[in-house]
């Protein structure tokens, strides 16, 4: 394994620093590592498998996905006593759209927030006080992105330390545990019309291994169906990157006519048991099939067959008024929000902050 690479606090993002970020006299200690290898990838992924509110965000294998495929760079802070790993978040340098400036983020993309096994006041405690040490010039905030609603128990503990939590968004959670024919029930009639009328046509799917060939040719669709509505369309090294963890993949392929038409990529969050609908990839064109009607149906039926008790659609922002909010609302999911906790480290966040604001209010 590569050797570690720490973090002074006086460096800044860029740099190639060397030493402890912050400890304290309990015998708790705090790095950063500028890279994921620079850890086992056992001695990580124990702690999320240990810890209440792991994820599959907080894996290792995701974590070098991001860092690799996308490019970003990473910050992420291992607490340890003794030696012994007991808690870690994950975090990246991502850009500010419309500024010159960075954030300092917990995860994007994907959701993280602190993880810990033992002694978590002071564990959190530390984290909290050497965040700001990793932030340069231009790294002006401090994000935390959570989605299980549990985060909220540090919630006081992160506003006494001045992070804010005001950012409204949000996304739609289907419960599976009722069973396959409840869920169906609980559909709008025009979901339940789609999918039963996609039943009657030649359209068949499967879920597929993500070999190359596979995950090829979704990547197609998947480009094609970003491009279509704009969306950011990531790099094929990164799904290359994630077949690292292909146990925790659902790669869904559908066929009309016998053709490929299009698939989705799912995440399985077995510590959350939540199946997470990230990736789509069916082009516009067979929408007359009823293909993502068809296709999240599958996956539904997937999860529940295979014990998972939530499914989660993704980012549906707080818009009614949004096609696509209105398209996942209507197969009877429940809207939860996602959960922000902010932290400026500059000056200069204020005015990106308020420029923000308008923004939302106003539009382009």
């Amino acid at each position: 394994m590569p050797q570690h690479r720490q973090m002074n606090v006086q460096q800044s993002v860029g740099e190639t620093p060397d030493g402890t970020v912050v400890r304290n006299d309990s015998g708790l200690e705090v790095r950063c590592l500028e890279t994921i290898r620079a850890t086992d990838v056992d001695r990580w992924n124990a702690v999320v498998d240990r810890a209440d509110l792991g994820t599959v965000f907080h894996r290792y294998e995701w974590l070098e996905a991001v860092e690799r495929g996308l490019g970003y760079q990473p910050r992420h802070l291992l607490v340890e006593k003794d030696t012994n790993l007991i808690g870690l978040i994950p975090n990246f340098v991502v850009g500010i759209p419309k500024t010159p400036f960075y954030r300092l983020t917990s995860i994007y993309p994907g959701f993280g927030g602190p993880l810990f096994t033992t002694d978590v006041a002071r564990s959190l405690s530390l984290i909290v006080e050497a965040i700001p040490s990793l932030c340069g010039r231009r790294t002006i905030v401090h994000e935390i992105r959570a989605c299980n609603t549990n985060f909220l128990r540090y919630d006081d503990s992160l506003a006494t330390d001045g992070y804010e939590s005001s950012r409204v968004d949000g996304r739609f959670l289907l419960n599976l545990a009722t069973g396959y024919d409840a869920v169906f029930d609980g559909m709008d009639s025009s979901r339940r019309r789609a999918i039963r009328r996609g039943r009657e046509l030649d359209c068949d799917l499967e879920a597929v291994d993500p070999t190359p060939t596979n995950l090829s040719r979704f990547y197609d669709g998947y480009r094609r169906r970003m491009n279509e509505i704009d969306g950011q369309v990531y790099p094929y090294a990164f799904f290359e990157r994630l077949t690292a963890m292909d146990d925790r993949l659902l790669l869904v392929s559908l066929y009309v006519e016998e053709e490929y038409a299009g698939g989705f990529l799912a995440l399985c969050n077995d510590e959350q048991s939540t199946v997470h609908g990230f990736f789509a990839g069916v082009p516009s064109e067979y929408f007359e099939y009823h293909a993502s009607e068809l296709v999240y149906d599958f996956m539904f039926r997937w999860a529940i067959d295979n014990g998972y008790e939530r499914y989660d659609f993704g980012g549906s922002g707080a818009d009614f008024e949004d096609g696509a909010f209105r398209f996942k609302e209507k197969f009877g999911g429940r809207l939860v929000p996602n959960l922000y906790w902010e932290r400026g480290t500059s000056p200069a966040w204020r005015l990106v902050k308020a420029g923000r604001s308008l923004y939302w209010r106003y539009g382009e």
